[in-house]
């Protein structure tokens, strides 16, 4: 038996662009870059020849596609199939989002990678903090969570609820025991919606978002179990933009994410993985806390290499 006991830190960054993230002054993801193991994919979907969505939270009429014959995901590159994706470690076809409507949700059969947690460990604390609300309100991060702090971006205005989120799950990890804990920070969207990936706001919400982790990184190493404990830490985001702001279709832009994973305390080199997709961060946490992928679960994804 492993004399550490293993937690998981799941920070979801939305609408973040990959390229922009390496041009850009981020300090903390880059130290986790370094000390990690990182790498891109795209998205297996995307709508093509619709309006683009302008906002966080427009439900933007999905366009009917013909099959092929084969697995077709009629999703669009929206927030709703992003982080249902990542919750659930299944693409949108099973889950049932494809867009921000939420309007056949899957998630009694695709539960979130927490719910799944408590379900196999009963003794685990498990915890989601989020400035979009529309995340716990239609289930993608379900009631079975042991701690939910939900705020709506909307009404408390996008920068304002991100700093709230992260003060609370700040509090969260210095006062409580979490074993597993998703935070979920929506302003990098919201901007890049309103004026595009290319403009000084989207680069200063970036700062302010790497600086709200790196917060929360000094928090977990603050602990005074740190040195019997063994946290693995994932960064993701739930698609792309174009270059004038907004998501839903097929370009590179909208369909490339990223995953960026570490150890606290360890140097995995600062390696590449290949090709981490978004449902691999569900059973990549799983893996971390010792609860074994069920074939039964009918998952897309699988515990990222580390």
């Amino acid at each position: 038996m492993s004399a550490f006991r293993s937690k998981v830190l799941v920070v979801g960054m939305d609408g973040l662009r990959f390229d922009r993230l390496l041009a850009l002054d981020a300090p903390v993801l880059a130290g986790l870059r370094s000390t990690g193991a990182y790498g891109t994919s795209r998205l297996p979907y995307g709508e093509a020849g619709t309006p683009r969505t302008e906002s966080p939270g427009e439900v933007v009429p999905k366009t009917p596609e013909p099959g092929d014959g084969g697995r077709v995901i009629r999703s669009r590159t929206d927030s709703g199939p992003g982080w249902s994706s990542i919750a659930t470690g299944a693409w949108p076809d099973k889950h049932g989002v494809v867009d921000n409507g939420f309007g056949s949700p899957q998630f009694q059969k695709f539960p979130d990678f927490l719910t799944r947690a408590k379900r196999a460990r009963p003794g685990l604390t498990t915890s989601a903090f989020f400035s979009w609300a529309a995340l716990a309100e239609h289930g993608a991060f379900g009631p079975a969570i042991d701690h939910r702090f939900v705020l709506d971006g909307y009404a408390v205005g996008w920068a304002t609820a991100d700093k709230q989120v992260a003060e609370a799950a700040e509090r969260h990890l210095a006062e409580d025991d979490p074993d597993a804990i998703f935070v979920y920070l929506g302003d990098t969207d919201e901007v890049a919606h309103d004026l595009g990936p290319h403009c000084p706001e989207y680069a200063a919400a970036l700062q302010t978002q790497d600086a709200y982790l790196g917060r929360l990184l000094d928090t977990i190493r603050a602990r005074p179990s740190y040195r019997e404990e063994r946290w693995t830490v994932l960064v993701t985001t739930d698609h792309g933009h174009v270059d004038e702001g907004g998501h839903g279709g097929t370009s590179d832009e909208e369909r490339t994410v990223f995953v960026i994973a570490a150890r606290l305390g360890a140097d995995l080199g600062g390696r590449p993985l290949d090709g981490p997709r978004l449902v691999d961060v569900g059973p990549t946490a799983l893996a971390a806390l010792g609860v074994p992928i069920d074939p039964d679960w009918d998952l897309d994804g699988a515990p990222l290499d580390l």
